[in-house]
Protein backbone atom coordinates (compact mmCIF):
# COMPACT_ATOMS: atom_id res chain seq x y z
CA UNK A 1 0.00 0.00 0.00
CA UNK A 2 2.90 2.44 0.93
CA UNK A 3 4.26 2.11 -2.60
CA UNK A 4 1.18 2.40 -4.09
CA UNK A 5 1.02 5.68 -2.47
CA UNK A 6 4.33 6.60 -3.30
CA UNK A 7 4.03 6.14 -6.92
CA UNK A 8 0.17 7.74 -6.87
CA UNK A 9 1.65 10.98 -5.21
CA UNK A 10 5.06 10.82 -7.75
CA UNK A 11 6.72 10.97 -4.76
CA UNK A 12 10.85 11.57 -6.39
CA UNK A 13 9.29 15.15 -7.13
CA UNK A 14 8.16 15.88 -3.50
CA UNK A 15 11.58 16.56 -2.28
CA UNK A 16 12.59 18.23 -4.85
CA UNK A 17 9.56 20.56 -4.26
CA UNK A 18 10.00 20.85 -0.73
CA UNK A 19 13.30 22.25 -1.64
CA UNK A 20 12.90 25.96 -0.72
CA UNK A 21 10.93 25.29 2.35
CA UNK A 22 14.44 22.68 3.70
CA UNK A 23 17.28 25.77 2.13
CA UNK A 24 14.91 28.81 3.93
CA UNK A 25 15.54 27.77 7.48
CA UNK A 26 19.72 27.78 6.31
CA UNK A 27 19.76 31.16 5.09
CA UNK A 28 17.24 32.02 8.37
CA UNK A 29 19.82 30.67 10.18
CA UNK A 30 22.98 32.60 8.67
CA UNK A 31 20.93 35.76 8.59
CA UNK A 32 21.50 35.13 12.18
CA UNK A 33 17.68 35.07 13.15
CA UNK A 34 16.66 32.08 15.12
CA UNK A 35 15.36 28.69 13.64
CA UNK A 36 11.96 27.15 14.92
CA UNK A 37 12.39 23.42 14.07
CA UNK A 38 8.98 23.04 14.44
CA UNK A 39 7.44 25.88 12.11
CA UNK A 40 10.53 24.18 9.67
CA UNK A 41 8.59 20.71 9.74
CA UNK A 42 5.33 21.89 9.04
CA UNK A 43 6.43 24.11 5.94
CA UNK A 44 8.44 20.94 5.21
CA UNK A 45 5.75 18.51 5.29
CA UNK A 46 2.44 20.85 4.08
CA UNK A 47 4.64 21.84 1.00
CA UNK A 48 4.71 18.01 0.47
CA UNK A 49 1.28 17.10 0.91
CA UNK A 50 0.03 19.81 -1.03
CA UNK A 51 2.27 19.23 -4.30
CA UNK A 52 1.32 15.87 -3.89
CA UNK A 53 -2.86 16.36 -4.16
CA UNK A 54 -1.61 18.40 -6.74
CA UNK A 55 -0.01 15.55 -8.73
CA UNK A 56 -2.99 13.40 -8.15
CA UNK A 57 -4.84 16.31 -9.69
CA UNK A 58 -3.11 16.51 -12.64
CA UNK A 59 -3.01 12.68 -13.31
CA UNK A 60 -7.08 12.76 -12.88
CA UNK A 61 -7.18 15.33 -15.54
CA UNK A 62 -4.37 14.71 -17.83
CA UNK A 63 -6.25 11.03 -17.52
CA UNK A 64 -9.38 12.65 -18.65
CA UNK A 65 -8.10 14.47 -21.29
CA UNK A 66 -6.57 11.13 -22.79
CA UNK A 67 -2.75 12.22 -22.41
CA UNK A 68 -1.60 9.98 -19.78
CA UNK A 69 -2.52 6.56 -21.72
CA UNK A 70 -1.10 8.01 -24.91
CA UNK A 71 1.16 4.82 -26.27
CA UNK A 72 3.87 7.25 -25.84
CA UNK A 73 4.16 6.97 -22.15
CA UNK A 74 4.37 3.51 -22.07
CA UNK A 75 7.57 3.57 -24.50
CA UNK A 76 9.30 6.29 -22.03
CA UNK A 77 12.34 5.03 -19.70
CA UNK A 78 10.60 5.80 -16.78
CA UNK A 79 7.33 6.83 -16.26
CA UNK A 80 6.56 10.80 -16.53
CA UNK A 81 3.02 9.86 -14.82
CA UNK A 82 2.31 7.61 -12.11
CA UNK A 83 0.20 5.43 -14.60
CA UNK A 84 -1.96 4.17 -11.27
CA UNK A 85 -5.51 4.86 -13.12
CA UNK A 86 -3.57 3.54 -16.56
CA UNK A 87 -2.81 0.08 -14.81
CA UNK A 88 -6.16 -0.34 -12.52
CA UNK A 89 -3.87 0.10 -9.38
CA UNK A 90 -6.17 2.91 -7.99
CA UNK A 91 -9.62 3.89 -9.43
CA UNK A 92 -10.59 7.34 -10.34
CA UNK A 93 -12.73 7.17 -6.84
CA UNK A 94 -9.62 6.23 -5.18
CA UNK A 95 -7.50 9.00 -6.66
CA UNK A 96 -10.11 12.01 -5.46
CA UNK A 97 -10.26 10.58 -1.94
CA UNK A 98 -5.80 10.47 -1.92
CA UNK A 99 -6.41 14.17 -3.62
CA UNK A 100 -8.67 15.20 -0.46
CA UNK A 101 -6.28 13.26 2.24
CA UNK A 102 -3.13 15.34 0.70
CA UNK A 103 -4.76 18.72 0.81
CA UNK A 104 -6.65 18.02 3.74
CA UNK A 105 -2.68 17.17 5.59
CA UNK A 106 -1.29 20.39 3.83
CA UNK A 107 -4.46 22.99 5.19
CA UNK A 108 -3.78 21.14 8.83
CA UNK A 109 -0.02 22.48 8.50
CA UNK A 110 -1.03 25.41 6.62
CA UNK A 111 -3.57 26.62 9.82
CA UNK A 112 -0.97 25.60 12.11
CA UNK A 113 1.72 28.02 10.34
CA UNK A 114 -0.85 30.72 9.78
CA UNK A 115 -1.38 31.48 13.65
CA UNK A 116 2.45 31.93 14.25
CA UNK A 117 1.99 35.23 12.57
CA UNK A 118 -0.75 37.98 12.27
CA UNK A 119 -1.82 38.67 9.05
CA UNK A 120 -3.27 35.45 7.50
CA UNK A 121 -0.11 35.72 5.20
CA UNK A 122 0.35 32.28 5.51
CA UNK A 123 -3.02 30.95 4.43
CA UNK A 124 -3.28 33.51 1.34
CA UNK A 125 0.15 31.96 0.03
CA UNK A 126 -1.81 28.50 0.32
CA UNK A 127 -4.69 29.10 -0.67
CA UNK A 128 -3.50 30.89 -3.59
CA UNK A 129 -0.91 27.60 -4.03
CA UNK A 130 -3.58 24.88 -3.59
CA UNK A 131 -6.15 27.08 -6.23
CA UNK A 132 -3.36 27.37 -9.38
CA UNK A 133 -1.65 23.80 -8.66
CA UNK A 134 -5.50 22.74 -9.11
CA UNK A 135 -6.31 24.45 -12.72
CA UNK A 136 -2.67 23.42 -13.55
CA UNK A 137 -4.46 20.63 -16.06
CA UNK A 138 -7.94 21.21 -14.47
CA UNK A 139 -10.96 22.59 -16.44
CA UNK A 140 -12.04 25.46 -17.47
CA UNK A 141 -8.57 27.02 -17.21
CA UNK A 142 -6.40 23.96 -17.99
CA UNK A 143 -3.23 26.52 -17.46
CA UNK A 144 -0.73 23.77 -18.56
CA UNK A 145 -2.26 23.10 -21.11
CA UNK A 146 -1.72 26.92 -23.19
CA UNK A 147 1.90 27.15 -22.48
CA UNK A 148 1.57 28.07 -18.39
CA UNK A 149 3.13 25.42 -17.02
CA UNK A 150 5.92 26.38 -16.34
CA UNK A 151 5.81 30.23 -15.09
CA UNK A 152 3.36 28.79 -12.63
CA UNK A 153 5.90 26.12 -11.31
CA UNK A 154 8.45 28.79 -10.88
CA UNK A 155 5.80 31.13 -9.01
CA UNK A 156 4.68 28.37 -7.05
CA UNK A 157 8.08 26.44 -5.85
CA UNK A 158 9.84 29.75 -6.26
CA UNK A 159 9.13 33.07 -4.63
CA UNK A 160 5.78 31.68 -3.25
CA UNK A 161 7.12 28.52 -1.54
CA UNK A 162 10.82 30.32 -0.74
CA UNK A 163 9.30 33.33 0.90
CA UNK A 164 6.11 31.76 2.13
CA UNK A 165 9.37 29.62 4.43
CA UNK A 166 10.92 32.27 4.98
CA UNK A 167 8.07 34.08 6.63
CA UNK A 168 6.88 31.16 8.71
CA UNK A 169 10.56 31.79 10.43
CA UNK A 170 10.89 35.60 10.22
CA UNK A 171 7.69 37.34 10.36
CA UNK A 172 8.58 39.09 7.05
CA UNK A 173 9.04 39.26 3.34
CA UNK A 174 10.74 41.91 2.20
CA UNK A 175 14.30 40.25 2.10
CA UNK A 176 16.73 40.49 -0.87
CA UNK A 177 18.92 37.29 -0.88
CA UNK A 178 15.30 35.16 0.52
CA UNK A 179 14.04 36.25 -3.02
CA UNK A 180 16.83 35.87 -4.71
CA UNK A 181 17.60 32.02 -3.14
CA UNK A 182 14.13 31.29 -3.97
CA UNK A 183 14.08 32.45 -7.69
CA UNK A 184 17.31 30.68 -7.87
CA UNK A 185 15.51 27.38 -6.41
CA UNK A 186 12.21 28.09 -8.64
CA UNK A 187 14.33 28.41 -11.90
CA UNK A 188 15.50 24.87 -11.26
CA UNK A 189 12.71 23.70 -10.53
CA UNK A 190 10.89 25.13 -13.45
CA UNK A 191 13.60 23.55 -15.63
CA UNK A 192 13.04 20.08 -14.60
CA UNK A 193 9.18 20.12 -15.42
CA UNK A 194 10.61 22.25 -19.24
CA UNK A 195 12.92 18.99 -19.45
CA UNK A 196 10.06 16.67 -18.68
CA UNK A 197 8.05 17.67 -21.76
CA UNK A 198 10.32 17.25 -24.09
CA UNK A 199 10.22 13.18 -24.34
CA UNK A 200 6.35 13.35 -24.25
CA UNK A 201 6.54 15.81 -26.74
CA UNK A 202 4.36 14.23 -29.36
CA UNK A 203 1.66 12.86 -26.57
CA UNK A 204 1.31 16.59 -25.54
CA UNK A 205 0.93 17.96 -29.51
CA UNK A 206 -1.84 14.99 -30.20
CA UNK A 207 -3.78 15.82 -27.02
CA UNK A 208 -3.39 19.74 -27.16
CA UNK A 209 -1.13 20.02 -24.26
CA UNK A 210 0.54 23.09 -25.77
CA UNK A 211 3.92 23.03 -24.11
CA UNK A 212 6.38 25.58 -24.78
CA UNK A 213 8.14 22.46 -26.46
CA UNK A 214 5.43 21.81 -28.56
CA UNK A 215 5.25 25.35 -28.99
CA UNK A 216 8.92 25.92 -30.36
CA UNK A 217 9.54 22.74 -31.56
CA UNK A 218 12.01 20.34 -29.84
CA UNK A 219 15.13 21.85 -31.28
CA UNK A 220 15.10 25.53 -30.55
CA UNK A 221 13.53 24.60 -27.27
CA UNK A 222 16.72 22.32 -26.54
CA UNK A 223 18.98 25.95 -27.07
CA UNK A 224 16.97 27.43 -24.17
CA UNK A 225 18.42 24.72 -21.74
CA UNK A 226 22.00 25.81 -21.13
CA UNK A 227 20.67 29.54 -20.60
CA UNK A 228 17.72 28.38 -17.94
CA UNK A 229 20.33 26.50 -16.17
CA UNK A 230 22.77 28.59 -15.80
CA UNK A 231 20.54 31.34 -14.41
CA UNK A 232 20.33 30.28 -10.54
CA UNK A 233 24.15 29.70 -10.67
CA UNK A 234 24.51 32.96 -12.15
CA UNK A 235 21.82 34.51 -9.43
CA UNK A 236 23.93 32.81 -6.67
CA UNK A 237 27.33 33.51 -7.55
CA UNK A 238 26.39 37.31 -8.45
CA UNK A 239 25.02 37.51 -4.71
CA UNK A 240 28.24 35.74 -3.00
CA UNK A 241 29.97 38.68 -5.12
CA UNK A 242 27.94 41.39 -3.76
CA UNK A 243 27.84 40.16 -0.07
CA UNK A 244 24.72 39.28 -0.16
CA UNK A 245 24.87 35.06 0.53
CA UNK A 246 28.02 34.17 2.43
CA UNK A 247 31.12 32.03 0.14
CA UNK A 248 30.31 29.25 1.39
CA UNK A 249 26.98 29.62 -0.56
CA UNK A 250 29.43 28.81 -3.63
CA UNK A 251 28.40 24.78 -2.21
CA UNK A 252 25.50 25.30 -4.91
CA UNK A 253 28.19 25.18 -7.46
CA UNK A 254 28.43 21.35 -7.25
CA UNK A 255 25.58 21.30 -9.38
CA UNK A 256 26.78 22.78 -12.47
CA UNK A 257 28.20 18.74 -13.57
CA UNK A 258 24.92 17.18 -13.99
CA UNK A 259 23.56 20.43 -15.47
CA UNK A 260 26.33 21.03 -18.26
CA UNK A 261 25.76 16.94 -19.04
CA UNK A 262 21.80 17.79 -19.54
CA UNK A 263 22.94 20.80 -21.65
CA UNK A 264 24.69 19.12 -23.87
CA UNK A 265 22.73 16.48 -24.83
CA UNK A 266 19.35 19.10 -25.01
CA UNK A 267 21.58 21.27 -27.56
CA UNK A 268 22.36 17.96 -29.62
CA UNK A 269 19.46 15.58 -28.88
CA UNK A 270 16.48 17.80 -28.34
CA UNK A 271 14.47 14.63 -30.36
CA UNK A 272 15.83 11.77 -28.80
CA UNK A 273 13.32 11.01 -26.00
CA UNK A 274 14.98 8.15 -24.30
CA UNK A 275 18.11 11.03 -24.27
CA UNK A 276 15.73 13.56 -23.40
CA UNK A 277 14.28 12.07 -20.55
CA UNK A 278 17.99 10.89 -18.79
CA UNK A 279 18.66 14.83 -19.32
CA UNK A 280 15.14 15.33 -17.10
CA UNK A 281 17.17 12.84 -14.58
CA UNK A 282 20.39 15.25 -14.14
CA UNK A 283 18.19 18.15 -14.19
CA UNK A 284 16.62 16.90 -10.83
CA UNK A 285 20.23 15.33 -9.64
CA UNK A 286 21.15 19.13 -10.23
CA UNK A 287 18.67 20.57 -8.57
CA UNK A 288 18.62 17.97 -5.22
CA UNK A 289 22.54 18.08 -5.24
CA UNK A 290 22.69 22.05 -5.52
CA UNK A 291 20.17 22.23 -3.31
CA UNK A 292 21.18 20.53 -0.78
CA UNK A 293 24.87 22.03 -0.60
CA UNK A 294 23.33 25.46 -0.63
CA UNK A 295 21.61 24.50 2.36
CA UNK A 296 24.61 23.10 4.18
CA UNK A 297 26.41 25.79 3.25
CA UNK A 298 24.54 28.65 4.44
CA UNK A 299 24.03 26.34 7.61
CA UNK A 300 27.85 25.88 8.00
CA UNK A 301 28.21 29.71 7.49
Amino acid sequence: MLGLLLRATRAPSLLAGAMPAIVMPALVSWQGHEVHAVPALLTVLGLIALQAGVNVINDLFDDESGLDADPDFEKSPFPLGSRVLQTGALSRGGMWGLAAGCFGLGLVCGVSLDGIHPGHTVWWIGVAGAVLGYFYTAPPLKLAYYGLGEPIIFLLFGPMAGLGAYFVQTGRLEDGPALLVASALGVLIMAVLYLHHFPQHDADARHGKKTPIVRLGQVRAGRLVPVMLAIPFLLVGAAVVQGALPVLALAFLLGIVPAVSASRTALTQATDGRRMTAAFGQVMLTLLVGGGALAVGLALA
